[in-house]
């Protein structure tokens, strides 16, 4: 039995093995390598050769704070400065606005009438860099303006012209901002006097219409109700007494007036049920002045004086009975002196109890006002703080209307926040952008990068056997012998003349999309 032999190799023989194999696949494949190479970079070599030289310019604007301090004068232009420069750039960068910087500035006279002119302004937006740097301080201090163009002067003219509206809009955006705030105070201002005036004349006719009601009439009434009770009080312990004092002199006349009295008193006036009721009556006068017909001391008390005015008609019709053993009265004689002041009490007791009514109307009347006092007051609060809210909001609408027309003030005098040149741009005099040696130098180092992976392609898609090795590997078999390939001179030369018509026709193809790649990136 036939044993197949067993290759064995250490890892420095391995490694020597792998560079040789890259070496001998370098030597089979170098025409792909110099030809992709060579490709890559002419073509590398033409874009970079064929480009045209690119300049920038660049200026600096300054963000100028507001010269006055601010809690002096505050600004009416309430949004931060980085939204306003969003905003502003975004007004400069526009397509009209390009379009007629285009015009104005006559940029790229040799694309007028082969690009449309929203290809120009795309190419001005692409061409311009703008760059906003904070300062730190929650504020932006510097904004960078930068042009880029084939010619200097043209690049620092439309930086400087670019800056110029930067600074332009944003005066009048100030200016807008603070014009639109004024106009909106005057409305305010206009609308607020107007409800104002009408609330402060609702008020002054609802003052005049009810004067008795006001709030400050309160005390009026108080006082004209105690001053009226007690009138009532004193009149009513006036016709008390008047009341005793007739029947004082009725008994020392030895008779009773039925005629004059008023409340039908018996003929005993000293009767206790009479004094009581008396008392009671001229109590529950006072207390219906006090409490009214409803309070419940004056219900106890009008059912005692009921009771009471049935027991007293109840003696009376006992003490008016005839005595049937008594004779026949003598005749008693009249004392016209005690019956003219009886009379005289009964005129005065008739008069003042007239003046009584009129005392309790009277008292009615004040008791109404106190009680429809509560109301109108609520209803006077209630005015009263929508004028005092309306007077406040008015008058700060005129300390905003103040703080704006000084803010407007300081806008003309230049000592708000304003934009300022810093650094003009001038016409650069070296060009800007990669050098065309690094270009060169790093498409040779592309195409040779390229021309090595594509040889490693070719090289992995052949499946021919390349040396002995492969064949030692594919079959198990160690070699005894290889047949070295054998060129003749003639064929020698025909390679090489074959390598270099490839070669030359390779760098006439890469000259080729050299051009038109720059054409179109030009």
């Amino acid at each position: 039995m036939n044993e197949q032999p067993v290759l064995t190799i250490s890892g420095g023989t391995a490694l020597n093995v792998q560079i040789r194999e890259c070496l001998d696949l370098v030597r089979r494949r170098k025409s792909w390598i110099i030809l992709i190479c060579l490709g890559i970079s002419v073509c590398i070599a033409v874009v970079a050769m064929r480009l045209p030289n690119v300049f920038r310019a660049e200026t600096t604007i300054l963000v100028n704070p507001q010269k006055v301090n601010e809690n002096l004068v505050s600004t009416t232009v309430g949004e931060s400065i980085g939204y306003r420069l969003s905003t502003i750039s975004r007004e400069v960068m526009s397509p009209s606005q390009l379009g007629q910087l285009v015009d104005e500035l006559k940029m790229y006279p040799e694309l007028r009438g082969k690009v449309p002119t929203q290809g120009l302004v795309a190419r001005m937006q692409r061409a311009t860099a703008i760059e906003f740097q904070d300062s730190g301080r929650q504020r932006l201090s510097l904004i960078h303006i930068a042009f880029t163009d084939a010619d200097p002067g043209q690049a620092a003219r439309a930086a400087n012209r670019i800056a110029s509206l930067f600074i332009e809009r944003n005066i009048k955006a100030r200016e807008q901002k603070i014009y639109r705030t004024s106009q909106f105070l005057e409305t305010e201002l206009g609308e607020t006097k107007q409800q104002l005036e009408a609330k402060e004349d609702t008020l002054q006719e609802i003052k005049s219409r009810n004067i008795m009601d006001l709030p400050e009439s309160k005390q009026y009434h108080l006082k004209a109700v105690n001053a009226l009770r007690d009138q009532l009080r004193i009149s009513q312990e006036r016709v008390e007494r008047d009341r005793q004092t007739k029947v004082n002199l009725q008994s020392m006349a030895g008779k009773v007036a039925p005629a004059t009295d008023l409340d039908a008193q018996s003929s005993a006036p000293n009767s206790p049920s009479q004094a009581r009721l008396q008392k009671l009556e001229a109590q529950m006068k006072d207390m219906l002045v006090r409490y009214g017909p409803n309070y419940l001391d004056v219900r106890k008390l009008r059912n005692e004086i009921n009771q009471l005015k049935v027991k007293v008609e109840s003696e009376k019709s006992v003490g008016d009975a005839p005595d049937p053993q008594a004779g026949t009265p003598a005749p008693q004689k009249r004392n016209p002196v005690i019956e003219a002041e009886v009379n005289k009490l009964d005129q005065d007791i008739e008069d003042r109890v007239k003046a009584q009514a009129k005392l309790q109307k009277q008292i009615q009347y004040h008791v109404g006002k106190l009680q429809q006092a509560a109301v109108f007051e609520e209803q006077i609060a209630e005015l009263t703080r929508d004028y005092d809210s309306l007077r406040i909001h008015y008058n700060q609408l005129q300390e905003k209307k103040l703080s704006a027309q000084m803010a407007g003030e300081q806008e003309m005098q230049s000592a708000g926040e304003r934009f300022e040149i810093l650094d003009a741009a001038v016409p650069p005099e070296s060009p800007y952008g990669l050098k065309r040696t690094i270009m060169i130098i790093g498409g040779l180092l592309i195409g040779l990068l390229c021309g090595i992976g594509g040889a490693f392609l070719v090289e992995i898609s052949d499946e021919s056997v390349r040396h002995e090795r492969e064949a030692a590997q594919i079959f198990g078999k160690a070699v005894l012998a290889g047949i070295p390939k054998i060129t003749s001179s003639r064929e020698r030369a025909w390679a090489r003349l074959r390598m270099a018509s490839l070669t030359a026709g390779t760098a006439a193809v890469a000259l080729a999309f050299g051009l038109v790649i720059s054409k179109l990136v030009v």
